[in-house]
Order: structure tokens, then C-alpha cells, then sequence
């Protein structure tokens, strides 16, 4: 009972922090209804059907759908669109732009389907959002190692004596590469979290979106200041709004369009 009832607890409060940011995001969509969305990640559907029953058409995609789905959410790949050109007045992300291995694809795709006068808004994790998630990460190592069967495994295996098994090489290797993120913790497809300190920057986005071919036409901070982990659930929400509003929002939502000249 009592993990059920954690789980709800956490469920809800990662619900307040999307509708949240949702809402910063809705200021920046224009007011005419019927207009045709793409949804970039659209994970469970959660903030797309938000975002229907405002009176708009959305297409919602994602990489690997999550189920049970709040809103219909199709497998798509955002570096290569099903999608004819001009097809949409809005491209929406939430949290997304950080997972994707080659951006400058991705951008490209978006540039394709977006009609001329369209605009995109991206919700994008901040400097403060990886600082402060990180804190908690490595708060919480000795943790994971001491209850973690995964991470004991980890361990485990370097004491085996090396031979020719490949199966055995095959273990070591995944080893390796799990205990560099544990320790190095990406929070996204950069290398370690010391990169994203710089790349998760208001400076870093900016010039990101302007290299390829945007227009920043507004920028607003995020209603709250909180970490990747449910660190005190509920707790201090005037001093995360204070904290988001002053300069240590956890996320930013920019609002762009096309630009017709490149930087």
C-alpha cells in the first residue's frame, strides 16, 4: 500500500511540473484553433491531449511510444519525418531536443514540415535543471551500488579472471559502459554531464537555434526549479517559482521561427 501510494505521489507531482511547463508553453501558441500540430516525443500523449482540448489538430509522434497512452502518440523518427513539406502551423517539444544524437538532422526535418509562417516551441532543459540533478545522482551512488543486483553484477564481473570467452568480453564491455554512466551520468546524448553544463546553457541554446536557421522571437523561464529526481515532493513550491523566476529555472520554452538567412 505504502508503494502505491509513493507511486501516485510521484505520478502527480511529475504531472504538476508538465502542466507547468505546458502552460508557459500555450502563452506562445497563437490564439486561432484548428491549427495543424506536431508533437515531437509525445511519449504517453500526456501533454498532447492537453494540448487537443485547447482546439488544436494534433499529430503526436515519439521514437518508442509509451503505453497505456493518454493521447495517440505514433512511432516516428524525428530525423527522418513521414510527413509531406508545409504540413504544420506548429512543431512542439517538450524535454526532447537533449536525446537527439544528430540535431542538426532533426532541425532540418522540422525546417521541411513547417510551413513558411509557422513557429516552433521547444521546452529545453536548463544549466540548473543538470546541476541540480546531478547533486542528487551522485547523493545517491552508494545507494544504487549497495541495492542495485544491475550494479553488483557491474562489480562482480571485474573480478572474473580474463580469457578468450566472448561472452565473457561481451559482459565486460557492457560493464564498462554502464559503470561510465553511472559515474559520468548523461543526462542527454552529450558525452558526460560536465558538457551539458555548457550545452543545457540559455547562451548554448540560443546559438544552437540560430546556427540552424531559427529566428528566437520569444523566451520565457519555467515556472519551477526542480531536479530529474522527486527529491521533496511538493515541498517549497513559492521557492521553486521565486527561484525559477528569477534566474534558476530548471527548464526554458523558446518560441522560434524560420529564418530566412542563415547566421
Amino acid at each position: 500500500m505504502k508503494c502505491e501510494m509513493g507511486e501516485n505521489t510521484e505520478k502527480k507531482w511529475w504531472e504538476l511540473i508538465r502542466n507547468g511547463e505546458l502552460a508557459t508553453a500555450l502563452e506562445m501558441f497563437p490564439k486561432e484553433r484548428n491549427l495543424e500540430i506536431l508533437e515531437i516525443g509525445g511519449r504517453d500523449g500526456f501533454q498532447a491531449e492537453l494540448i487537443s482540448k485547447k482546439g488544436y489538430n494534433v499529430t503526436s509522434i515519439d521514437i518508442k511510444p509509451l503505453f497505456p497512452q493518454f493521447f495517440p502518440v505514433q512511432k516516428g523518427d524525428i530525423n527522418k519525418l513521414n510527413f509531406k513539406e508545409n504540413s504544420f502551423d506548429i512543431i512542439f517539444s517538450s524535454n526532447m531536443l537533449q536525446e537527439i544524437n544528430d540535431i542538426e538532422v532533426a532541425f532540418m526535418e522540422m525546417r521541411r514540415v513547417l510551413k513558411k509562417d509557422g513557429l516552433i516551441i521547444h521546452i529545453v532543459p536548463s544549466t540548473w535543471w543538470s546541476f541540480i540533478t546531478n547533486f542528487w545522482h551522485y547523493c545517491f551512488i552508494p545507494k544504487y551500488l549497495v541495492k542495485s543486483k544491475k550494479f553488483q553484477h557491474i562489480f562482480n564481473s571485474y573480478e572474473k579472471k580474463e580469457n578468450n570467452n566472448e561472452t565473457l568480453n561481451d559482459e565486460n564491455v557492457s560493464s564498462k559502459k554502464n559503470l561510465r554512466r553511472l559515474f559520468f551520468h548523461p543526462l542527454g546524448a552529450n558525452t558526460s554531464f560536465i558538457h551539458e553544463i555548457l550545452y543545457f546553457s540559455n547562451f548554448y541554446w540560443k546559438k544552437l537555434f540560430k546556427k540552424n536557421g531559427f529566428k528566437i522571437v520569444n523566451k520565457k523561464n519555467c515556472p519551477y526549479c526542480y531536479s530529474g529526481y522527486a527529491v521533496f515532493k511538493f515541498k517549497f513550491i513559492k521557492l521553486r517559482k521565486f527561484l525559477a523566476k528569477i534566474c534558476f529555472p530548471s527548464c526554458y520554452c523558446f518560441t522560434l521561427t524560420l529564418n530566412s538567412v542563415r547566421d
